[in-house]
């Protein structure tokens, strides 16, 4: 039976093949499994030389190296394994200075709270960009300040110079408890709750004569409040005067019969102290330009920093750059926000100009000004005032990273305003006020 022995024949020769395949896969199975004893022969020996050395291995370690937790597995409540977490006391600048917290108010960084424990021994922390002051708490953890149940730990505010807490709670006894579970394993029967800074209103500044002569004996100073009832202002050495305020609009008159001279400068106080630059007696100012604007930097958008165009406000812009006040993480640029969401500040610390176009004129009636940085408490910005080449006021302000002070400048009819930071550190204006011609 030919036909039936060539097709035994071709059986035989696939089986063949196939026996022949098989024997490749399995050389190359047996490399594999001949490679990864190799492996394990280490491994046990690596294992066995770190033993040796003397290391010793926890059994939960082991366990977690082989076995993964459980997925969607609830917690066991009684476990007393803690983390840690922290609790915050919130500051925030109290701009309408009701002693609570509400629409309009905003965080204030770099405010020092003080946290006794239990022990007597203190602990501080500063709030953040955000307002809070944050303590760290874990049961029974001497790494975290907040660490025993069953206590009463005392947070207090340190107020800085200028500044009042207006909440009435500057102190605040804090009990914690402890409680199984929870992140901490402690947690606080009433958590601290927000206090409120303000800043101590008062107007200062300075009469002089416009030649360094003394001044007039008959010289009156004057404040005038929304009610019109007056108040004399006493002028000490130097011709300087500060005057505590209440807030709202006030008008400061001057004059003196024997010069035959009077002016008046009207100014608001409501978020900040104020500061005018000097009243010249005997001098009389130019009549106040009739349209008023004010650059609060809150146009940007297009990203968190921006330079400003020229002929914006109808003005010219040198170095100084529009900022979102959470950019930087500065102090400054968070406690100098008086409107919106942008400040802005001088590029690199360099002197900042603005001017008009040429032939034209303005009035820089002022703006809120502070400092951004912790480091540069107390720098010293030089704001000078300039009419075809020559310096026609000046004034040194001295800044805070705490909050704003609004200068009070009405400078009028000028043509340049420069504002220099003497150690060239970054200064924060806001809501800066201008006057100009009207369109024709």
């Amino acid at each position: 039976y030919r036909g039936s022995n060539s097709s035994l024949r071709a059986r035989l020769s696939q089986a063949g093949t196939t026996f022949n395949k098989l024997r490749g896969e399995a050389a190359v199975l047996g490399r594999i499994v001949f490679a990864a004893g190799l492996l394990a022969a280490s491994g046990v020996l690596v294992w066995r030389v770190f033993l040796a050395a003397g290391e010793t291995l926890d059994a939960t370690t082991v366990e977690a190296t082989v076995k993964a937790p459980e997925p969607y597995q609830e917690r066991a409540w009684e476990d007393k394994k803690t983390g840690n977490l922290n609790i915050s006391v919130y500051l925030f600048r109290d701009d309408n200075r009701s002693g609570r917290y509400d629409k309009g108010d905003l965080p204030m960084a770099s405010v020092l709270v003080n946290m006794e424990h239990p022990d007597g021994s203190t602990r501080r922390a500063v709030s953040n960009i955000n307002g809070y002051a944050n303590f760290k708490m874990a049961l029974d953890n001497p790494d975290h300040p907040i660490n025993v149940a069953n206590e009463v730990y005392r947070f207090e505010v340190i107020e800085p110079p200028g500044w009042k807490v207006s909440s009435g709670n500057k102190v605040q006894d804090i009990r914690f408890i402890p409680l199984a579970g929870s992140v901490a394993g402690l947690v606080a029967e009433t958590a601290p709750n927000w206090v409120g800074m303000m800043p101590q209103l008062r107007v200062t500044g300075r009469v002089v004569e416009e030649d360094g002569e003394p001044l007039p004996g008959d010289l009156q100073v004057q404040l005038l409040d929304t009610q019109g009832v007056s108040t004399e202002v006493e002028i000490f050495e130097g011709g300087k005067f500060s005057v505590p305020l209440v807030p709202g609009d006030w008008v400061l008159s001057a004059s003196s019969a024997v010069m035959s001279w009077e002016l008046e400068r009207t100014f608001q106080a409501l978020i900040a102290p104020v500061e005018m630059t000097d009243i010249i007696v005997g001098a009389t100012p130019p009549q106040p330009l009739p349209v008023t604007g004010v650059e609060n930097f809150d146009w940007l958008q297009r990203s968190v920093l921006d330079k400003i165009p020229n002929d914006h406000l109808g003005l010219n812009w040198d170095y100084l750059i529009a900022v979102n006040n959470q950019k930087y993480g500065g102090p400054g640029y968070v406690n100098g926000l008086t409107s919106g969401h942008a400040v802005a500040y001088n590029s690199s610390g360099h002197p900042v100009t603005i001017s008009s176009a040429p032939g034209e004129l303005f009035d820089f009636v002022g703006g809120y000004f502070t400092v951004a940085w912790e480091r540069s408490q107390g720098e010293i910005l030089d704001v000078i005032a300039w009419r075809e080449g020559q310096q026609v006021g000046q004034h040194a302000l001295k800044l805070s990273y705490l909050g704003p002070v609004w200068l009070d400048a009405e400078f009028r009819a000028i043509d340049k305003l420069t504002l220099t930071a003497r150690h060239y550190w970054q200064f924060v204006a806001d809501d800066l006020k201008f006057r100009n011609a009207a369109a024709e």
